[in-house]
């Protein structure tokens, strides 16, 4: 029986602080697969190469402390809007290596940066907010962004996996958590004082109670930046005076202490002169992500409840608040955001579901699904697969693409297309001959034309961050977006032939 299911309209049934900016919320394998962590490994090995509690001090002196440690800069206020810049919306797609070009490589992680670049405070958004999950990160341009946007006074959250140790994370935990404090018996009284001012810089002098500095602290040392990605925690108070901060988790945040936060959002209150932007992608912010994968990223502007949705969705991940059974959904247009992990198996599986609305037949001709996927393997994938493939003994026009697959998933594969059930393609390349897959998918996406539920004329696409692995349903932090839209089904399936004519067969 399908699990229950929570459809959102910016309030969450659990019961936390009051957020900052945003109305009060109400109230385990890893999820990455083997195939992710070599793809990680290889995108970073490309990339390198061209307690003690503190005593109080007196309650009047904490309490100032504590004052200050809530109040934002008191920075001059922008025009509506600092610039002629807007994000754009619809879809961006970046090209790999060989093919691609440094540009073409960078299409996305670059969007995303020049939209943290126009996130600062104006009339119409006074207290701004970048919102960020990532499973990787050592690009030193990103690092600098969500920084100066820090200085700028916005309110920079960070999530990251407990696996990431780049220098660049080391540059970004120094700025944003130099100024987190600790809060151990949750009063919400910082326990101790901060080591330095908002975004790492000098104490101010005229608040007594806190200690001085001249000017902000050194860059953090592998060891000390692994501890204070262990502080901040759903307690504001902890994030400091500039409302920033950057997390990991132990283990997935809402899920399983041996998984993964595999989770890839990119959000802000506002970007130029756009409102409410929300970035949903298969990439991180790395360096191996644009060079060696094949991925994509879809923005959302003007989405207020998707927006506040995830606000919400972050802070539970911050305060690593366990899932349960029910799905975490929000339908805000053509727009469906589901957040993961659920607690449940086959039965509660949204995917599963979806594809049990798919028809063959339809007013548009033979329903057709190009299916581009990163890892696909277990349980969960050979479920998934008996359905696609019975879609395909169905009369659907099924065309798959693969980045990694299990060797028993892959067989089966290869039998139903020298069946003529399906088309079939694998994206992994060794460029340089090492014997190492250099380039695949990294994308988890499909594009539906024909039958889906009632509708007979459906166009849609399906995308995010969960590969079709066991982990991805139950254990990992995930992100899965569905858009109901013809011209998004239209540069998808036109990527899918750039990305097969790629692959090989």
């Amino acid at each position: 029986m399908p699990g229950r299911r929570h459809q959102m309209d910016g309030r969450l049934l659990v019961v936390l602080a009051p957020l900052r900016h945003v109305s009060q919320p109400s109230r385990g394998g890893s999820s990455a697969s083997p195939a992710d962590r070599l793809f990680a490994a290889r995108a970073e090995n490309s990339s390198k190469r061209p307690v003690r509690r503190i005593q109080r001090t007196s309650m009047p002196h904490m309490r100032r402390a504590a004052a200050l440690l809530v109040i934002l800069p008191a920075l001059t206020l922008a025009p509506w809007s600092a610039s002629g810049y807007e994000p754009s919306g619809g879809v961006t797609f970046n090209v790999p290596n060989p093919w691609g070009s440094s540009a073409e490589n960078t299409r996305i992680v670059r969007k995303v940066e020049e939209a943290f670049r126009h996130v600062r405070r104006t009339r119409r958004d006074p207290h701004p907010v970048i919102l960020v999950t990532g499973y990787l990160f050592d690009r030193d341009v990103s690092a600098n962004a969500l920084i100066n946007a820090c200085r700028r006074g916005v309110s920079v959250r960070v999530i990251i996996n407990r696996k990431v140790a780049s220098r660049p994370l080391r540059k970004l935990v120094t700025a944003l958590n130099a100024d987190n404090v600790r809060d151990g018996d949750r009063d919400g009284i910082a326990d101790n004082d901060p080591r330095a001012g908002r975004c790492n810089r000098a104490l101010p002098a005229q608040h007594d109670g806190l200690r001085q500095r001249g000017e902000g602290i050194p860059l953090m040392t592998a060891r000390q930046t692994r501890r204070s990605l262990r502080r901040p925690t759903g307690q504001q108070v902890t994030w400091g005076a500039d409302g920033s901060y950057v997390l990991k988790c132990s283990g997935s945040c809402r899920g399983a202490s041996d998984a993964n936060m595999h989770s890839k959002i990119y959000a802000m209150s506002s970007s130029g002169s756009a409102n409410n932007v929300v970035m949903v992608s298969s990439s991180n912010l790395n360096g191996g992500g644009a060079k060696l994968g094949w991925n994509d990223l879809v923005v959302m502007k003007g989405r207020p409840k998707t927006f506040d949705f995830l606000v919400q969705v972050h802070r539970l991940m911050t305060a690593q608040k366990r899932a349960g059974p029910d799905l975490l959904e929000l339908t805000d247009g053509p727009y469906t955001t589901r957040i993961f992990p659920i607690v449940g198996g086959k039965d509660r599986d949204p995917l599963l579901q979806d594809l049990r609305k798919i028809r063959c037949s339809s007013d548009l001709g033979r329903t057709s699904l190009h299916i581009q996927q990163f890892w696909w393997n277990g349980h969960r994938g050979n479920y998934l697969w008996d359905k696609i493939r019975n879609l395909a003994r169905d009369g659907c026009k099924v065309k798959i693409i693969i980045g990694a697959v299990d060797r028993g998933l892959g067989r089966r594969m290869r039998d139903a297309r020298r069946a003529g059930l399906i088309e079939f393609w694998d994206s992994r390349i060794d460029t340089d001959m090492d014997g190492y897959v250099n380039t695949r998918t990294h994308m988890k996406a499909v594009a539906v034309r024909g039958t889906y539920g009632t509708n007979r004329r459906y166009h849609g696409v399906w995308t995010g961050t969960a590969n079709w692995s066991n982990g991805s349903l139950t254990r990992g932090d995930e992100n899965t977006l569905n858009v109901r839209s013809a011209r998004l089904w239209r540069r998808y399936v036109r990527y899918f032939t750039t990305v097969r004519n790629h692959s090989t067969r």
